[in-house]
């Protein structure tokens, strides 16, 4: 029995990762692309013998723009091998999340809103993630058309509560979802729940995260 929930879990997890494909993707490419208009940029100064402080402040460009490639990928890059215990703000984590996820939203009609409180709140990335993830596909999947999605986080002593809700919208979608996508309902995410250990509970059109708040180390 546990070695068909964990076969079930992993099938669960392996297919957020093939919807969140595309915007992994996309969102590699851009980095890659800004750090490479950078470099051409510089390049292009120093064949020209500018002035030195032109080629200098280029230069810099490279560096501070190569620094946030190298941090925005490696955020990426984790959704594919998330680290052991990582932790992250809650507000960072859904503003990740939904970069992903949302991807594509604008083509499809699909916008959130989010009123974050406790947004500095540390908590398990992996779990944020792959909950909030599935949470959304699900809401997607199962009201298919435009959509409105509210996002809201409150706190108390030992738990973020992240609650989901989501309504109709007079928008126009220019692309619908591929017929042959993997649809997620509220039993996977119910089951990514139990994976976790964390709560969920799930309604026709909204949901509610639990998730433990994680102290932060010792001297910050």
């Amino acid at each position: 029995m546990t070695s068909e929930y964990s076969r079930e879990t992993d099938a669960i997890r392996y297919a957020v990762l093939r919807r969140l494909a595309p915007g992994i993707r996309h969102g590699l490419m851009g980095e890659l692309q800004a750090i490479q208009f950078m470099a051409e940029l510089a390049a292009r100064q120093r064949d020209e013998r500018g002035e030195s402080t032109r080629v200098l402040d280029g230069l810099q460009q490279v560096v501070a723009q190569t620094r946030s490639t190298v941090a925005n990928c490696r955020s990426m890059i984790e959704w594919l091998r998330p680290e052991e215990a990582a932790t992250t703000a809650l507000g960072e984590g859904i503003a990740q999340c939904l970069k992903v996820v949302g991807d594509d939203w604008p083509l499809r009609g699909v916008e959130a809103t989010t009123e974050l409180g406790a947004a500095d709140t540390l908590v398990d990335k992996t779990a944020l993630r792959e909950m909030l993830a599935a949470a959304l596909m699900a809401l997607i999947d199962m009201h298919p058309g435009t959509l409105d999605i509210d996002i809201h986080s409150d706190a108390d002593a030992d738990d973020i509560e992240i609650s989901l809700r989501a309504r109709a919208a007079d928008r126009r979608a220019t692309i619908q979802a591929a017929a042959n996508e993997r649809k997620f309902t509220w039993a996977d995410v119910q089951m990514l729940a139990k994976a976790h250990g964390v709560s969920c509970s799930c309604q026709a059109s909204a949901a509610t995260i639990r998730l433990p708040r994680i102290a932060p180390p010792e001297g910050r």
